[in-house]
């Protein structure tokens, strides 16, 4: 009789030792349509998502609590008029950083010289730009977070301004026309958008700006920035190399985006993917707790370490039931 009911206890352990895994804490991950981020929630069987047709959708179901959380874009999630109007949102860290922003220039051939001193002369302006500081405020005023970008990939250009040649892209820019021509693209988001005169406003606006300044302070000459619209990315390369619109483009090109003839600068900036929460999610250390598959989750080892104790304490009651009987 013993030995049945210490069979039932065993029973009865073992089969309350698979809780933890059937009870594992499960999000809602809220996503916007068309935006790619997906993919981070199909890696982990602990999230379900809810994809909503824009931002505004998405950042009002996690606010009234139907979502856990929301993933997308770094331009899109950190606007900062935005998440100023969703006093219950906080912008949490960038988990994915996908996505290196450079400025495009053209190449340097036979018809066409001093393309690479302007190239080096805009990494030279970044690097001052940087070190005083104003790109992390001026981060600040378009975003809702802190800019991710490591300052140190702009020491080799401190102080290695090139010398203009004579004839070249850099020495008509400064010493003949007098301004700098730049490409962009109305994103509508805080990269560039349309402000309330019709002109481009935004972060890359703004460096643009203060990269046409730093420029022209060092090369003690007055620079004007005229910020061109194209439209769209293919009109970005055409304009560059047709017209004499733009000497360089700054219109969220990625590395992997410039092709053949063209070159690129240092990055001014560094997109990816970031996490919305409000007062309604669970909390959470990081956003790696959700999204890094190959984590070791605490639940895990706890629930391993549980599975050995009740063996152990399942033998010894078997073992005492037997001796009793």
């Amino acid at each position: 009789m013993r030995g049945t009911a210490a069979i039932l206890i065993v029973l009865i352990l073992l089969s309350c030792s698979w809780l933890p895994a059937s009870g594992e804490a499960s999000y809602s991950i809220g996503t916007i349509s068309g935006e790619d981020s997906s993919r981070f929630v199909a890696q982990n069987s602990n999230l379900q998502e809810m994809e909503f047709e824009d931002m505004q959708f998405a950042i009002r179901s996690l606010r009234d609590g139907e979502v856990d959380f929301v993933i997308g874009p770094h331009h899109l999630l950190t606007d900062s008029e935005m998440i100023a109007q969703w006093n219950t949102i906080t912008v949490g860290e960038m988990f994915d950083i996908s996505d290196y922003f450079i400025a495009m220039i053209r190449s340097d051939n036979s018809q066409d010289s001093g393309n690479e001193e302007l190239r080096y002369a805009v990494n030279s302006a970044l690097a001052d730009i940087h070190q005083r500081g104003t790109a992390i405020s001026t981060h600040q005023l378009w975003f809702s977070d802190r800019p991710q970008l490591d300052f140190y990939d702009f020491e080799e250009y401190e102080d290695a301004w090139p010398t203009p040649t004579e004839g070249g892209t850099l020495h008509r820019i400064l010493f003949e026309d007098g301004d700098i021509g730049v490409c962009m693209l109305n994103q509508d988001s805080s990269m560039t958008r349309f402000g309330a005169s019709g002109e481009l406003v935004g972060f890359e606006v703004d460096m643009a700006e203060m990269i046409a300044n730093s420029i022209a302070s060092h090369y003690e000459v007055e620079l004007t920035l005229y910020s061109h619209n194209s439209g769209v990315f293919e009109n970005v390369l055409s304009d560059l190399t047709e017209s004499d619109l733009c000497d360089i483009a700054m219109a969220s090109v990625t590395p992997d985006q410039v092709p053949g003839g063209f070159t690129s600068s240092s990055p001014y900036h560094v997109g990816g993917t970031v996490i919305l929460s409000s007062t309604e999610s669970p909390g959470i250390d990081s956003a790696a707790e959700l999204f890094d598959s190959d984590q070791p989750k605490d639940d895990e080892s706890d629930f391993d370490l549980r599975i050995v104790a009740i063996l152990l304490l399942s033998v010894f009651i078997l073992r005492e039931a037997a001796r009793k009987d």
